[in-house]
């Protein structure tokens, strides 16, 4: 495909109103690893694809990549997760590679690890969705992009759980540890970077996100992070008056002590 240069040049300059919106110097330089040339081609082809029509505006910033909003050519919205390509990314995630027996072969690649990496986040969005566990529904997947279901309501992004007030606590940390539960017994996943900042509330329903470093059950640091998840859970609930038994928690999903 011949690239528009034109269109290139207004991608770009979309993405630098983005990075002088933040005058913060630490959020700028994330913008700028955030759109290399290649994700800026990436993007470029889904615009061309009609996947989506415009990039909206920034959602969220994580440890590896940033959430924007996407308008779709109906005048929907979805949200699209790009993971940067820098070194810093790169050694956040080795933690969650080695001992996971689907990263065996994919070498050391900086470009193709991150990309595999966002192959997992899709394709664990895809299996958590197939047995009812409450995350974003994944569509497309390339390279460094995930697009996925936006959590919103009217084009307003959706707040994270340490953000509301919860009319009834018990209610949403039940469905919150059924997920876990779900998320080990019946995908044989463990989300390993659980907290009230990964849960996003549609109402009161909750929408546990980033899934990417979820390992699985038999990693050798799984029950580790099995371990912390929980702990996470309890903490955050028992401010709210639920009473969490880490230990029995541990029990009723893995038979662990």
């Amino acid at each position: 495909m011949r690239v528009d240069d034109k269109f290139l040049r207004d991608l770009e300059t979309k993405v630098l109103s983005y990075r002088e919106r933040d005058k913060d110097s630490a959020d700028r330089k994330t913008f700028d690893e955030v759109f290399d040339r290649d994700t800026l081609m990436t993007l470029y082809d889904l615009m061309t694809n009609e996947v989506i029509d415009e990039l909206d505006f920034p959602i969220a910033t994580g440890k590896e990549g940033n959430v924007f909003r996407a308008t779709t050519h109906d005048g929907g919205f979805l949200a699209v997760k790009i993971y940067r390509m820098s070194n810093a990314t790169f050694n956040n995630i080795q933690k969650y590679i080695l001992g996971d027996e689907r990263f065996r072969n994919i070498g050391k690649s900086r470009r193709r690890t991150i990309h595999t990496w966002a192959q997992k986040e899709y394709r664990n969005l895809e299996r958590m969705s197939a047995v009812g566990i409450t995350v974003p529904k994944a569509h497309v997947c390339t390279k460094n992009i995930i697009i996925m279901e936006f959590i919103g309501q009217d084009g307003t992004p959706a707040p994270h759980l340490k953000d509301v007030e919860l009319e009834d606590p018990q209610a949403v940390y039940d469905k919150l540890f059924d997920n876990l539960k779900r998320m080990y017994k019946e995908v044989q996943l463990v989300h390993a970077d659980f907290s009230e900042y990964n849960v996003l509330m549609a109402g009161d329903e909750p929408i546990i996100i980033d899934v990417g470093q979820a390992v699985l059950n038999t990693h050798p640091m799984a029950m580790e992070f099995l371990k912390r998840d929980l702990y996470n859970l309890a903490r955050f609930f028992r401010k709210h008056g639920i009473t969490c038994d880490e230990k029995e928690m541990l029990r009723d999903i893995a038979g662990g002590s």
